[in-house]
Order: structure tokens, then C-alpha cells, then sequence
């Protein structure tokens, strides 16, 4: 392929493959190809998961890496992060002006190394969704973000190809990949944690864990809608807000060493926000005692 111009790369006509049949892979080979896109199918080191896979989306199971690779225009790595540059060396040699994406969000285009000597094109595309299941998370994808990083010339065929099927894009720099990730994970997989720790409470309170999951569910379900709508420092309320150390002092005394540990690291943090919100306020105080705890 001619990769001079961004005008030549035409998304549409591009057959794309998939190298690695996992939760990622399946679910978006499964919603490319709902939204019309050519997919060619997939390749696993797992022959039966890669079938599963081909099965399921209607597309091919792929016998080879160099069948994957040479048969499609645009292949993408969805192996576990640390596998896509040895999945990369076994098939650099078959990939040749391919366009070579993985969607990975902490790692960045440039994992692909010496793809330029071979006239290759390099991305990383990621949804910025938890995606939890091959059967059903595709069907979720319509309302997701996708990042994109990579080859500036190829940047604005992928970002029009997922605009096309209703996504919001947004292209991010290779240095800043890490730092997003970070983000992505403390909004998702972190905030599981504050929410795993307000259930434990709950429990020690005498709740059921049905009925704590529920109550808690909604109370930050209202929180997120208000962060939404308002901002983080809008919708602070409660006693840090307040400048409440009396309360904040019972909460700790009342909590065993770890969650303390946990909540006076959330309270020193959420010190900055509600400065924001109340900029004549003295939150000195406050922290103080979650810093010195």
C-alpha cells in the first residue's frame, strides 16, 4: 500500500484482522463488523479460542500468524500488553505496508519497533470501556470513547472511520498514554476499591450485602450524576466540605488501620478540590491531621 498521503488510506475498503481473540478482540471485531466493516478474522495461539472467536463474528479462523498477518490490511495486536512486542517480532516478518494497531491504553504506538523500515503504519486504538465480556460488551461499544495514537498520517482516517459509527475519538500523544491510563484506572477499577471498602463498612454495621450494595450503588450513582452535571468541586458536600474535623476525627478513630490509611489519603486529596469550591476557607486543619495520621 502507498502510505504517502492520508488521502490514500481508505478505511472502508480495509480488511481488518485480529491477532489475539480475547474479551477486546472479540468485542470489537464483533461491533466493526456489525457497523460494516470487512473483517477478516482471527488468530490465537489458542486454535479453539480463535475458532470461537471467528464463529461468533462471522469471519475466518486463521490456521497461521503469517495467514493473520498477510491477509488483511489492517491487523490488530489485542494480546495481553505484555505480549504484544514478542507478537510483534513473530509477525514483523509478514507485515510489511501493513497498517499495525494494539489496543492497549498504557502503551503507545512506538511498541512496534522498526515497523517504519518495512513501510508499516502504527497505532493503538482504545475504548475507554471496561469490557468484561466476549458475548456482550460489543453491544455497549456505540457510547464509547475511542483513543487514538499513532502515525500522524493515519490519525484522521481512524478517527473519521470511528466517527462514522457514531464514537467520540480524541487523539492523544504517545508521552501521554501512561498518564491516561492512570486515569482511566482510578475512574474504574480504583473507585471499585473506595466502593468494596464502603460495602465492608456496611456490613460491619449489620447490613445485608445485597442491601448494602444497593443503598451504597445508588448514593454514588447520585454522586457521579452531580459530577457530572456540576464538576467535582460543585458537587462536594459532606464533612470535609464543611471543614468538619470534629467528624472527620471520629470517622478515623472509628475505622482499623488500613481504611484509615485509605481515607485520610482520599481526604488529603479531596482537601484540594474543596479548596476550589471554597477558596476563602481554611482547610489547614484538616490537612494537617490526614497527613500527620
Amino acid at each position: 500500500m502507498n502510505w504517502n498521503r492520508k488521502d490514500n488510506i481508505q478505511t472502508d475498503h480495509m480488511q481488518i484482522g485480529f491477532i489475539g481473540a480475547g474479551k477486546v478482540g472479540v468485542s470489537l471485531g464483533k461491533y466493526l463488523k456489525e457497523k460494516g466493516r470487512k473483517i477478516g478474522g482471527y488468530y490465537s495461539l489458542t486454535r479453539e479460542s480463535a475458532a470461537w472467536a471467528a464463529e461468533f463474528t462471522g469471519t475466518k479462523c486463521y490456521e497461521s500468524l503469517e495467514e493473520a498477518v498477510s491477509s488483511c490490511d489492517m491487523i490488530l495486536f489485542t494480546v495481553p500488553d505484555s505480549s504484544i512486542t514478542k507478537v510483534w517480532e513473530e509477525a514483523k516478518p509478514f507485515a510489511s505496508g501493513k497498517l499495525v494497531g494494539h489496543c492497549s491504553g498504557l502503551y503507545s504506538s512506538q511498541i512496534f519497533s522498526g515497523a517504519g523500515s518495512i513501510e508499516c503504519l502504527t497505532c493503538s486504538i482504545h475504548p475507554l470501556f471496561a469490557v468484561s465480556s466476549k458475548e456482550h460488551s460489543w453491544k455497549e461499544l456505540s457510547e464509547v470513547l475511542f483513543t487514538i495514537e499513532g502515525d500522524a498520517v493515519c490519525l484522521h482516517a481512524l478517527e473519521t472511520m470511528f466517527q462514522s459509527m457514531g464514537n467520540h475519538t480524541r487523539i492523544i500523544s504517545a508521552e501521554n498514554k501512561i498518564k491516561y491510563h492512570a486515569a482511566a484506572a482510578v475512574s474504574s477499577n480504583y473507585m471499585t476499591a473506595l466502593f468494596a471498602m464502603a460495602e465492608d463498612l456496611f456490613l460491619e454495621c449489620g447490613f445485608g450485602e445485597e442491601e448494602a450494595r444497593k443503598e451504597l450503588y445508588k448514593l454514588a450513582k447520585g454522586n457521579l450524576d452531580h459530577i457530572l452535571a456540576q464538576g467535582c468541586a460543585g458537587s462536594l458536600t459532606g464533612p470535609l466540605e464543611r471543614g468538619d474535623l470534629e467528624t472527620i476525627e471520629k470517622h478515623l478513630d472509628a475505622l482499623d488501620f488500613e481504611k484509615s490509611e485509605v481515607y485520610q489519603k482520599c481526604a488529603g486529596y479531596l482537601v484540594k478540590v474543596a479548596r476550589k469550591k471554597h477558596p476563602d476557607r481554611d482547610y489547614s486543619a484538616i490537612s494537617q491531621r490526614c497527613s500527620s495520621r
